[in-house]
């Protein structure tokens, strides 16, 4: 993708491709800089050794969702090599997949450790808008080895820069400035549910639950969406459970923090137990943030809670 070395245009294509898809200019613009990053990692000698994940591969990859994320999220796969040769490894891919932005070292965010990188990265902003507080011109991107990326899939992944102009016939364009679709590994998002929902298990353990569920309040959003799935529905309905017991086991031996998701059975997860009351907390800051990064209307906070709270009773009952 070469239309940022046109700043001009990309600025032309930003303000088009907004008003085409009724999208604040932010959001497009920070989406062409993720799919960049994207496509720089799926013409590397590494994309057969990576996994997409997260919340924003639910919206590039499957379509899922209607949020922007700030974060790319990839796994590596790394098979029988030694802990020097996986943070070789997350070096490289880290350094092809951000190739042309600036890396900022940030305290508190920045981290380089031997199986996992999270760093910062600037993309000039060429739109200025009130939401640019809140969107600010930065993509951070995480690498790691915890995760067990299986099963993953390959599917396309384009900006919204080029399917507006494949919807307008300008084919001329995505070939002059080389933004063609690109194919990566991305997680199953019936794994991807998986992992949200041990990961809202695991937080609702800290000392104070609404804090720590405060700081993944994106997955509820998702996870409200991943249940509407055909896909997913019928996955809840037969191997969900054994796969989420798997997962718990591999997480709780993984991570010490907190300490309580170490030490106490996953039956007395606040999650599963006070769901309705820790929501009480929680759905201001959900409608703040998910209206924020949202490019169409969120479901309703009561919605979104009668979702959850039945899939938590139903999960009770099974883990018991």
């Amino acid at each position: 993708m070469r239309l940022d070395q046109q700043p001009e245009l990309l600025a032309d294509a930003i303000r088009a491709a907004s008003e085409y898809y009724h999208i604040a200019p932010v959001y497009i613009e920070k989406d062409y800089w993720i799919s960049k990053i994207l496509q720089q990692l799926s013409r590397s000698v590494y994309a057969g050794n990576t996994v997409f994940k997260g919340g924003t591969s639910l919206s590039k990859g499957y379509g899922l969702i209607n949020r922007f994320s700030e974060d790319v999220d990839v796994a590596v796969l790394t098979g029988k090599l030694s802990g020097n040769q996986i943070k070789t490894l997350i070096s490289k891919v880290c350094k092809e997949m951000t190739q042309g932005l600036q890396e900022q070292d940030v305290l508190g965010l920045t981290s380089k450790g031997s199986r996992y990188r999270k760093a910062l990265y600037q993309y000039p902003p060429l739109v200025n808008a009130p939401l640019y507080t809140f969107v600010a011109n930065r993509v951070i991107v995480e690498i790691n080895s915890f995760a067990n990326p299986y099963p993953y899939v390959k599917r396309q992944i384009k900006s919204f820069i080029t399917s507006y102009l494949e919807e307008t016939e300008m084919q001329s364009l995505i070939e002059e400035y080389d933004l063609y679709p690109f194919e990566l590994n991305i997680l199953d998002k019936r794994r991807t549910l998986c992992e949200k929902v041990v990961s809202l298990l695991r937080f609702s353990f800290m000392e104070n639950p609404v804090e720590g569920l405060s700081s993944k309040i994106r997955h509820f959003y998702d996870i409200y969406f991943l249940l509407n799935d055909v896909e997913c529905m019928e996955y809840v309905e037969r191997d969900f459970i054994n796969d989420l017991r798997e997962l718990i086991k591999h997480d709780k031996e993984t991570f010490d923090f907190p300490e309580r998701w170490k030490n106490c059975l996953i039956s007395e997860a606040p999650l599963l137990n006070t769901f309705g009351e820790l929501w009480e907390e929680l759905s201001g800051l959900y409608e703040r943030e998910l209206n924020a990064l949202a490019y169409s209307l969120i479901p309703e906070s009561d919605k979104v809670r009668r979702s959850i709270n039945k899939f938590v009773n139903e999960l009770r009952d099974k883990l018991v």
